[in-house]
């Protein structure tokens, strides 16, 4: 009979492709164990399917994850569910450690924004899984996040594992809704001792950033740009609309937005921001590249911010920025305006002078007949220190999950909650495992989704985090 070996040459290819399979399945991104993934998703489609918008409320999230906690065999002592109002509730749990330093929190939100449903291709309350994606309310901001740490919170406290530190989770209410019943600040004013930590990590607040469906960073907020509205408002005599005036209220209004619209704010550095810069430098353009060069060196370039507004992610870090978003004018068809206004909404740095802000306006508009308004007054969000002790953990434990991959401090264009845990003097990063596509960020958005890999990547990424940030220092 012919032999059934086949030949050397061809025994060694197989034994090159068998190692090389076996390498690159070594290699593959680690995975939380079924039932953790399992629990994961089960607590996400339970979350997703729960109508938390400011109208109706978060208390339903709450009470529902307390009672999976409280199965779990965690203490009633050592869970909290409260708010501001009935409908309005946050929840906390603890797993208590050996005493050997101050707790550390994680944080993410329960609410959401409103949803449309005839603006989705599926329903936005309930959790559909397609094409690789999970969809839903939330399932980018900020349910996943919620859903991954009450799932490793679980997993740990059947796995009998006992931290240094005590670890909480705080899940708060009214993020979305600019403060209405925020749960942070509610906390922080009423019920500080159950949310003081020595150090908070908000989930909401930090995503790794992919492209091609991979990593190319993981992102650590250190830094949010401080939320703030003012009004523009101008007045007229008014009359009938054949016979015009010089004071028209809409016209007035039109020419200082035009020259608010034509303003930019200086550019000012960061340590935050040059670290992102230089990060953001290896997949930018040529002529984009030079222009982050050229500001570096002399952030008064204004040949390279002009190149620079048409990337907004991009302009977003380099400066205040003031768009105007809402106008409102005039009451008749055939009648001369008596009043105009205009919504400017601000993103300011964090050390940017509200009072500078204001004399900016007056400056640019130079016409005293403008009315500037405050609508919504900054609230001061100091940016963050970096911590190496903490920064050394997440880039470990990110090199873990997808080596290769480094943490890049980002200072937020949005809002978060870190706003409140920073004003309030404890260290707070914003850090998550969630791995969001480049130029497909759909939070508030319509059919709103995170990837299926990404999710479940993500659990493992926050169970290794919660272990490494939980040892004594």
């Amino acid at each position: 009979m012919p032999s059934s070996r086949p030949p050397h040459a061809v025994r060694t290819a197989l034994v090159v492709v068998a190692a090389l399979a076996a390498s690159l399945a070594s290699a593959a991104t680690p995975r939380s164990p079924a039932d953790s993934e399992q629990l994961a998703h089960a607590v996400l489609a339970e979350l997703v399917g729960l109508d938390t918008t400011h109208a109706v409320g978060s208390a339903r999230a709450a009470e529902g994850l307390a009672a999976r906690f409280k199965a779990a065999g965690f203490p009633a002592e050592d869970i909290y569910v409260g708010g501001p109002r009935p409908d309005k509730m946050n929840i906390v749990v603890r797993l208590h450690g050996r005493g050997k330093g101050t707790p550390v929190l994680f944080n993410a939100h329960l609410d959401v924004v409103e949803a449309i449903r005839e603006t989705w291709s599926v329903e936005p309350f309930a959790l559909t899984e397609k094409d690789g994606f999970f969809y839903g309310r939330g399932t980018q901001d900020v349910k996943e996040e919620v859903a991954i740490l009450s799932a490793n919170l679980l997993r740990l406290k059947r796995e009998g594992w006992q931290p240094d530190r005590d670890v909480i989770l705080f899940f708060n209410t009214d993020e979305e809704a600019g403060g209405d019943a925020n749960g942070v600040d509610w906390m922080l004013a009423t019920h500080r001792p159950l949310i003081e930590a020595g150090l908070v990590i908000n989930q909401d607040a930090g995503h790794a950033h992919a492209r091609g469906g991979k990593p190319v960073w993981n992102s650590m907020q250190t830094a949010e740009k401080v939320y703030a509205t003012y009004t523009l408002s101008t007045t007229g005599s008014g009359g009938h609309s054949s016979l015009p005036t010089r004071d028209n209220a809409i016209g007035r209004l039109a020419r200082a937005l035009v020259r608010l619209d034509g303003y930019q704010f200086p550019v000012r550095l960061g340590e935050t921001t040059r670290r992102y810069l230089v990060a953001s430098r290896a997949n930018a353009s040529a002529a984009e590249a030079a222009a982050i060069d050229a500001l570096m060196a002399h952030p008064d370039d204004a040949q390279a911010l002009e190149v620079l507004r048409d990337v907004p992610a991009l302009n977003a870090q380099l400066h205040s920025t003031c768009p105007a978003t809402l106008l409102q004018g005039g009451q008749s068809e055939s009648a001369l305006p008596m009043r105009a206004q205009a919504t400017i909404q601000c993103r300011l740095l964090p050390d940017e002078s509200p009072d500078a802000v204001l004399a900016t306006f007056r400056r640019v508009i130079a016409d005293p007949a403008v009315e500037i308004g405050v609508l919504w007054a900054p609230v001061a969000s100091p940016e963050a220190r970096l911590d190496p002790a903490v920064v050394a953990k997440v880039e470990r434990v990110t090199g873990e999950m997808w080596p290769g991959v480094g943490v890049v401090p980002v200072m937020s264009s949005g809002a978060s909650d870190n706003v409140y845990f920073r004003g309030a003097g404890l260290a707070t990063f914003g850090v998550s495992g969630t791995a969001i596509e480049e130029g497909d960020s759909r939070a508030h958005g319509r059919d709103e989704r995170v990837g299926v890999t990404a999710f479940y990547e993500s659990l493992e990424f926050s169970y290794r985090l919660i272990r490494a940030l939980a040892a004594a220092r």
